[in-house]
């Protein structure tokens, strides 16, 4: 019990230090120094830049083994599994009449914030180990947000779009780190410029993705969300049962140590932010979706470090 607490502790810490970081996005949102443009424009830079480059620097940071081999193809089955089974699970919940509510709470169940939450979290908890693992779970998370998210939020299969599965920057940062991991490239040795480059901008991924998430959550109405049965119904979903369901079945299958952590963090990260993108996008309700990221994220202090405590344990 006492290493428990330990973990706790320690991923507790972690978080709070993401947490200020958000502090610093909700001051700049209140003070006017960071406006809504420059909020997408900063969302845009760690979506297309930042953490691409955190993601090829993780791969290119690991030397090729038939372990770390194995621990990819691990984490790649492991979070289809989950992520399958959070879609077959929403789609036995939520069957009411209101479309444009049912599709937000389905897709806000189904993605977590992999990318903004869960990476920074794995690199403090893990170190590189984390974020190479836990890119395997970005990389899954957008095969899957581009095509069932799409058909999830717009009703209909005629909206999916192969090429922005194929095409997006977080599978293919995925796609070359994979390809340097595979055929062993020394990025370090041969290209010191681009591994310095590449290591220097995946330092901004936490700060500046915390900051974005921070001045998100400055235009939240928390309040309005405390008044929604839904609200706690959606966020103990994607919280606490999927993630600890999630952890307990993989402990019985035997997965374990970095891989188990870093699947567990994904796994239990809060309601991603493109939900109220796809929300906007797809007309359907907003203020639920914003309400759900916003709450979820606040929640997220206690929850994962609770939850990514007790993984350690049965690491």
């Amino acid at each position: 019990m006492e290493q428990f607490w330990q973990n706790f502790y320690t991923v507790f810490i972690q978080v709070l230090i993401l947490f200020i970081f958000m502090g610093f996005g909700f001051v700049g949102n209140k003070t006017k120094l960071i406006n809504l443009d420059g909020s997408k424009v900063m969302s845009d830079i760690v979506l297309y830049f930042v953490t691409p480059c955190l993601i090829i620097n993780s791969f290119s940071s690991m030397e090729f083994d038939k372990e770390h081999l194995n621990g990819l193809i691990v984490c790649f089955v492991a979070f289809f599994l989950i992520m399958a089974a959070s879609i077959a699970l929403v789609h036995i919940i939520f069957r009411g009449k209101n479309e444009q509510k049912k599709r937000v709470l389905r897709f806000a169940v189904v993605f977590s914030n992999v990318g903004y939450m869960g990476i920074p979290l794995q690199e403090a908890v893990l170190g590189q180990e984390g974020v190479f693992y836990g890119s395997v779970c970005v990389g899954m998370f957008n095969i899957l947000v581009w095509t069932y998210g799409i058909v999830c939020s717009s009703g209909s299969l005629k909206n999916m779009s192969i090429k922005k599965v194929i095409f997006n920057p977080g599978l293919l940062a995925v796609t070359a780190g994979l390809i340097i991991f595979l055929f062993g490239i020394p990025l370090a040795e041969y290209l010191p410029p681009v591994s310095q480059t590449l290591s220097l901008m995946a330092g901004l991924n936490t700060p500046v993705a915390m900051m974005v998430i921070g001045f998100n959550l400055a235009n939240s109405n928390i309040l309005a969300s405390l008044k929604s049965a839904s609200t706690y119904f959606i966020s103990a979903l994607r919280l606490i049962i999927i993630p600890v369901a999630a952890l307990f079945i993989m402990v019985l299958c035997g997965i374990k140590g970095d891989i188990l952590v870093s699947l567990v963090i994904a796994a239990s990260a809060p309601v991603a932010a493109v939900t109220t993108v796809f929300a906007i996008k797809y007309n359907n309700d907003v203020n639920t979706s914003v309400n759900l990221v916003a709450f979820t994220t606040l929640m997220s202090i206690v929850t994962m470090p609770f939850i990514v405590a007790l993984a350690q344990v049965f690491a």
